[in-house]
């Protein structure tokens, strides 16, 4: 990647910031308004000066008479239209068109700009009036210079004060955004910075905070509730199941006690969903080859899955390394195989495909409207009722995908059957 175009990513943000995106609108609205109302005041201003010369002139003209036909003065030449000799060739075709303003290319008594008339003189003869409209045309230049370097600065420093708003604006909604995002990912210990500004935005922070506070109350008191129940139960769990053992040798006696190890399966689960979700920190946290973990779970689940009549495949695409619990991950992915053992069809695949791992089967499958459902602790679909389990496989291995900052994500298989992969961010 270009060195601009590493450039150019990190600030893609400006393009999606609205209230960049507001900050440049109003701008753009005001320049526009502003640059409209100087041109239509200049437009305004010199018609009207025109005008008033145009009045002048007439003036001039009607003032005239037999006695006075020609003054080639000062700034004004007053002249019969039959009578132009000596004058440059621009007042001969103003006088043809009925007059206008001219720009000589030479200076006709120190002036290069003059505004031209024809009208009817007292005797009713046909006059052409000019006057040198120089000093008003300066003046004009000098009236649009200036306005228009006042809009450039006042412009400039609208939209400089614009996006300096918006920045601060934007850097609030950034903290803001980055504490959800740090919430969704499981950290319920991620506050957002108040500041002193004392509005809308300082009022989400603080309600933010307060919002993110409870719920981690309420998860911290959910999972202590769940925890303590689990190791509460244990201990008498333990005790029936050693009467049950003293019971004679019969079918109740195995039903009961193979229904009491799956009630202390469920409470050691529970027990061990909660200390994941508990977990803060990378302590643990080591190097782990995915491919490696891949490898060994396929040699250790082999015979186990051979045993049950099905066969479990390696598929390895790429490799990579990633910072994790080894121990959650290989729970993880035993959860996912003994899955798609009990729900899953004849061939059950663990792959490793770059910085993702998962597990594959060609079973039946489950509905995509059913995904986020499977992954909640003590979820059973109706087609899987009345095969072993818990109901909390998926839930764990959804609490060690966040405690790793993984994405889990379920998929239909191709032909069909179930595909759960953990993407892994790159390190």
């Amino acid at each position: 990647m270009s060195l601009v175009r590493k450039w150019l990513l990190q600030f893609e943000w400006l393009l999606r910031s609205s209230t960049l995106r507001l900050a440049a609108l109003l701008s753009a609205i005001f320049a526009l308004g502003f640059v409209v109302a100087i041109f239509v005041a200049l437009t305004l201003g010199q018609r009207a000066l025109e005008q008033r010369v145009d009045a002048t002139l007439t003036v001039l003209a009607q003032g005239s008479g037999v006695a006075q036909t020609r003054v080639d003065g000062a700034g004004m030449i007053r002249r019969p239209v039959h009578d132009l000799a000596g004058l440059p060739e621009p007042f001969r075709r103003a006088v043809e068109r009925g007059g206008g303003t001219l720009d000589l290319d030479d200076d006709l008594m120190g002036s290069d700009k003059w505004r031209v008339m024809v009208a009817s003189d007292n005797d009713g003869r046909p006059t052409m009036v000019a006057v040198s409209v120089e000093d008003s045309a300066d003046a004009q230049e000098l009236l649009a210079s200036i306005l228009w370097t006042t809009a450039g600065i006042v412009i400039a420093l609208t939209l400089a004060i614009g996006v300096w708003m918006g920045l601060l604006a934007q850097r609030r909604l950034a903290r803001i955004n980055r504490t959800l995002g740090q919430l969704a990912a499981g950290d319920l210990s991620a506050r957002t910075v108040h500041s002193q500004a004392k509005d809308d935005l300082d009022d989400m922070s603080h309600n933010l905070n307060q919002t993110a506070s409870e719920l981690e109350r309420l998860v911290s008191q959910t999972r202590r509730l769940s925890a303590s129940i689990a190791h509460d139960l244990r201990t008498p769990l333990a005790r029936l199941r050693a009467q049950l053992e003293m019971l004679p040798e019969g079918d109740g006696r195995a039903a009961a006690l193979e229904e009491a190890s799956r009630l202390s399966d469920i409470f050691d689960t529970i027990m061990r969903v909660a200390r994941i979700e508990a977990g803060q920190g990378r302590e643990g946290f080591e190097h782990v080859s995915l491919d490696e973990l891949a490898q060994d779970m396929a040699e250790t689940f082999g015979p186990v899955v051979e045993d049950e009549g099905k066969t479990l495949n390696l598929e390895i695409a790429s490799s990579a390394t990633v910072q994790a619990d080894r121990a959650m991950l290989v729970q993880a992915l035993a959860n996912l195989i003994q899955n798609a053992l009990v729900h899953g069809g004849e061939q059950i695949t663990v792959f490793v495909d770059g910085y993702s791992l998962g597990v594959a089967d060609n079973g039946a499958g489950v509905e995509p409207a059913q995904f986020s459902k499977i992954i909640e602790p003590m979820v059973r679909l109706d087609a899987a009722r009345g095969t072993p389990g818990s109901g909390l496989g998926l839930a764990l291995v959804k609490a060690v995908a966040d405690r790793h900052g993984a994405k889990l994500n379920l998929a239909m298989h191709n032909p069909h059957g179930l595909r759960v992969t953990l993407n892994f961010t790159q390190m």
